[in-house]
C-alpha cells in the first residue's frame, strides 16, 4: 500500500541514492603555535562553547576554567586576558556556560556556573563586568552545575535556568534557579514554578518549543550518576494555553515516564518532517562502567515513536555530549557523542532516509575520556569543525571533508523578539538531488554538555545552488519569508527586515550577487502582499533601476523602484490594496537589463 511515510522513505531513498559517495575527515590541529592547541584541560565536567562575542563574524571559544580565545580570522587565536579569560576556575571544576545578548544591547553576554556562579556583562573591547548585586548577582544562592538562557516568558528579553545537581557543586544542596529578566538589567528569582520546586541530582536544561506552540518547554535531565535510573523532568510551560509563564511539571508519557540517566537533551529534525525529535544521551546510571544506550525518539506529528533497531540508539557506553550538525553538507543531521569512559567516542552519519551509519575511522574518535564538545565553522569554509573537552586534553578538528556539496548560514537577530534570536526556528526549502524538501533548525544557548555551539544556522544543500525559501519564526510570534537565496554564503536575517547581503566572513567583505536577476514574487499567488527581490552583481553601482507592477493589460498599477542602486540583493514588499483578483506583471529594469514575471493575486 503507497502510504504519505512510504513516499517519504522512497524519496528519501532516491535521495541518498543520487549523492556522491565520499569520505568524511576531520584532521586534528597540532600547530603550537595555535594556543587552543597547548591550553590545558581542566579536570572537571566543564563546558566549551564557539561564540562571537566580539561581532566580526569570526568563531571565538570559551572553555569553562575562564580561557577565552579571539579568532582574529583564518583560524589564527589570541588569548584574551579578561574577566572570564584568566584561566581561574570558578569554584569546583564542574561548570556550564551559557551566552546570549541578555541586556539587547547588540552583544553576547555569559552566565558561567559553578560552586559561585556569576553573569558577566560583555562591554566590548575585550571587556566583562562581572554582576554581583541584585538576585542574579547572588553567587554562591545561585551555584549550580549547568545553566541556560531562553525568553520563556516571550517578552523579547532572555531568563535564565541554573540546574542544581544536589551537592555536586557545592553544599548545602539547593533546588533549582529560575531568574526572570526584568527588562532593566535586573533579574527576579521565580519560586513559583515546578522546575524550582524539585530536589534531585539535576544535569543540563535545554529549552525548546518542543510542541511547536510558540513558548518554550523545558527540558533537565535527572543523571543520578549513583548507580540507579531515573525518569527525566519535562517541564510544560502554559504561556500558550493560559497567558501564563508556568513551567509545569509532565509526569506521563514516554519521554517523561521512561528510567534513564539522561545528561542531554537535544531537540532536532533529524528526519526533515518539519517537527523536532530528539535525542538523549545517558551515562551509567546502575549498569555503570558498561553504559546505557542513548534514546533517539522521532516525533510523528507529536507522538513519540522510541528508535530501537539502529546503532545511534543501541551502542552501550557512558556518553555526555551529543552534536548534530550536517558535517558533510549533504542536507541532513548528522550525530557526534562524546563518551566520557568506556570506548571510543561514536559518529553516526544520518543516511538520509531516516536511518544512521555507524563510521569508526575518524580522527574525532578516541578512547581518551571526553567531557564536552561544540561544533562551529571557526575559520569560515563553509564546513562544521569540532572541539572537544576532557580531563586531559583539549583537541581542535578541522573539517577536511572533500565533496561538491553547497551550503549556507545565517546568523539571526531579533528586534521585536531577544536580540540573540534564542528559540527562534528558521527552514530552509531546497531542491537537493531531484528533491525538494525543508530542513529547520532552532536556536538553543545550551545544545551539548554544559556548553553550546555556533549560534549561526548552517545547512547543507548537497547540489543546491540556492535555497528557494526561507522561513523564520521568532519567539514574538513574528514569520518572515525570503526567497532564492544563493548558496555558499553568510547571510544575516533580521526580524522585520529579511536577510541582509552576503558576508564573506573570512575578510568581512560583502559578496555581491553574479548578475541580475528578478525572483519570482514570494508568496505567488498572494493576498494581500508580496515580496519581490532583484539582485544588482558585483561591481554595479549608480544603476538607475526601475520596478513597476502591470496588469495584464499593461496598465501601469504602481512603482515600487525608481532610483539609483548598486551591487547587492533587494526585497520589496508589494500590498495589492484595493486591486481586484487576476494576473499582474511585475518589470525590473536595472541599465539595459530587463526582465519581467507574472505575479497572481487570490483575493
Amino acid at each position: 500500500m503507497l502510504t504519505i511515510k512510504n513516499i517519504k522513505l522512497f524519496l528519501a531513498a532516491e535521495i541518498l541514492f543520487v549523492i556522491n559517495i565520499y569520505a568524511q575527515s576531520f584532521t586534528q590541529v597540532t600547530d603550537i603555535t595555535n594556543p587552543i592547541v597547548t591550553a590545558s584541560a581542566p579536570a572537571g565536567y566543564v563546558g566549551i562553547s564557539w561564540i562571537d562575542y566580539d561581532n566580526d563574524n569570526n568563531l571565538d571559544l570559551f572553555i569553562n576554567n575562564n580561557i577565552l580565545f579571539k579568532n582574529s580570522g583564518g583560524g589564527n587565536f589570541t588569548k584574551i586576558s579578561t574577566d572570564i579569560g584568566s584561566g581561574q576556575i570558578l569554584g569546583t571544576g564542574n561548570a556550564g556556560n551559557s551566552w546570549a545578548d541578555f541586556d539587547n544591547d547588540g552583544d553576547l553576554d555569559v552566565y558561567i556556573c559553578s560552586s559561585t556562579s556569576f553573569l558577566y556583562r560583555n562591554d566590548g573591547g575585550n571587556i566583562f563586568t562581572k554582576i554581583t548585586t541584585g538576585e542574579i548577582g547572588n553567587g554562591s544562592a545561585n551555584r549550580g552545575w549547568a545553566c541556560a538562557w531562553g525568553d520563556y516568558d516571550s517578552d523579547g528579553f532572555v531568563d535564565l535556568v541554573i540546574t542544581h545537581p544536589a551537592g555536586f557543586v557545592g553544599l548545602p544542596a539547593l533546588n533549582n534557579n529560575l531568574l526572570k529578566n526584568d527588562r532593566t538589567g535586573n533579574f527576579t528569582r521565580i519560586t513559583s514554578t515546578d522546575v524550582t520546586k524539585e530536589f534531585q541530582p539535576f544535569t543540563v536544561a535545554s529549552w525548546s518549543d518542543y510542541d511547536n506552540d510558540n513558548d518554550l518547554d523545558l527540558f533537565i535531565g535527572t543523571g543520578p550518576a549513583n548507580g540507579v535510573s531515573a525518569a527525566d523532568f519535562i517541564f510544560q510551560n502554559e504561556l500558550a494555553e493560559t497567558g501564563n509563564a508556568n513551567l509545569k511539571k509532565i509526569n506521563s508519557g514516554p519521554l517523561a515516564t521512561t528510567l534513564r540517566d539522561g545528561q542531554v537533551w537535544n531537540w532536532i529534525d533529524y528526519d526533515n518532517d518539519g517537527d523536532l525529535d530528539v535525542y538523549i544521551t545517558n551515562w551509567g546510571g546502575a549498569h555503570f562502567p558498561a553504559g546505557l544506550p542513548n534514546d533517539l525518539y522521532r516525533n510523528d506529528g507529536g507522538t513519540f515513536a522510541k528508535i530501537t533497531n539502529q546503532t545511534i540508539a543501541l551502542d552501550r557506553k557512558v556518553s555526555l555530549a551529543s552534536i548534530w550538525e550536517d558535517f558533510d553538507n549533504d542536507g541532513d543531521l548528522d550525530c557526534y557523542v562524546a563518551n566520557d569512559v568506556n570506548g571510543l567516542d561514536s559518529y553516526y552519519r544520518n543516511a538520509g532516509n531516516g536511518t544512521f551509519g555507524s563510521i569508526v575511522n575518524l580522527s574525532i574518535l578516541s578512547s581518551q575520556s571526553k567531557r564536552s564538545a561544540s561544533a562551529g565553522d571557526y575559520d569560515n569554509d563553509g564546513r562544521v569543525d569540532l572541539v572537544t573537552i576532557g580531563p586531559s586534553s583539549i583537541s581542535l578538528f578541522h573539517n577536511d571533508t572533500e565533496n561538491s556539496n553547497n551550503w549556507i548560514s545565517f546568523s539571526l537577530e531579533g528586534k521585536v523578539s531577544n536580540r540573540s534570536a534564542i528559540g527562534a526556528k528558521i527552514r530552509v526549502k531546497a531542491n537537493i538531488g531531484g528533491n525538494s524538501y525543508w530542513q529547520m533548525r532552532e536556536i538553543s544557548a545550551q545544545n551539548s554538555f554544559n556548553s553550546q555551539n555556533d549560534l549561526r544556522a548552517h545547512f547543507g544543500l548537497g547540489d543546491a545552488i540556492q535555497i528557494d525559501s526561507i522561513k523564520v519564526e521568532w519567539p514574538s510570534g513574528n514569520i518572515d519569508i525570503e526567497v532564492n537565496i544563493a548558496a555558499n554564503n553568510f547571510y544575516k536575517f533580521t526580524e522585520g527586515e529579511g536577510v541582509g547581503s552576503a558576508t564573506n566572513t573570512n575578510d568581512n567583505e560583502i559578496i555581491a550577487p553574479s548578475g541580475f536577476s528578478l525572483a519570482q514574487n514570494y508568496p505567488n499567488p498572494f493576498n494581500p502582499s508580496t515580496t519581490i527581490t532583484f539582485s544588482i552583481p558585483l561591481g554595479s553601482s549608480n544603476l538607475n533601476v526601475l520596478l513597476v507592477v502591470y496588469d495584464i493589460l499593461g496598465n501601469k498599477i504602481a512603482v515600487l523602484q525608481d532610483e539609483q542602486k548598486s551591487q547587492g540583493t533587494y526585497n520589496v514588499k508589494f500590498d495589492s490594496g484595493n486591486l481586484s483578483s487576476g494576473v499582474y506583471l511585475i518589470k525590473f529594469t536595472a541599465g539595459r537589463f530587463s526582465q519581467t514575471r507574472k505575479m497572481v493575486l487570490l483575493r
